[in-house]
């Protein structure tokens, strides 16, 4: 009788070693995969980190010559600015500024 239960409630075709040696070799070639695609992922990340903080080693190196060359006095006479904007940035800032000194001596006069 119990012989009975057994077959009747035990699987009934049981995976061979072999077959289970196939199913753990495909789902380890699918984490090498994902790995793999995971790992490029974090290359690019850390490539694009890399160039910008080299962009801001350049442009900070390169902002501190600059100002010792143009003198780099702000038209108000407050002292010598840095600033984290471009280049061409800073000349239109320069020339806002200028203009608004201008008017402000038009104005008061």
């Amino acid at each position: 009788m119990w012989r009975f239960f057994k077959e009747l409630f035990s699987e009934k075709d049981p995976a061979t070693t072999q077959e289970r040696l196939d199913a753990f070799e495909v789902r380890v070639r699918r984490l090498e995969e994902d790995w793999t695609d995971v790992y490029g992922k974090f290359r690019l990340l850390q490539m694009r980190t890399a160039k910008q903080v080299q962009r801001l080693e350049d442009s900070s190196s390169e902002e501190p010559q600059r100002a010792e060359s143009d003198g780099a006095e702000s038209p108000v006479g407050t002292g010598p600015t840095l600033s984290s904007l471009s280049p061409r940035a800073q000349l239109i800032q320069k020339q806002i500024l200028e203009r608004r000194a201008r008017m402000a001596k038009a104005g008061g006069e």
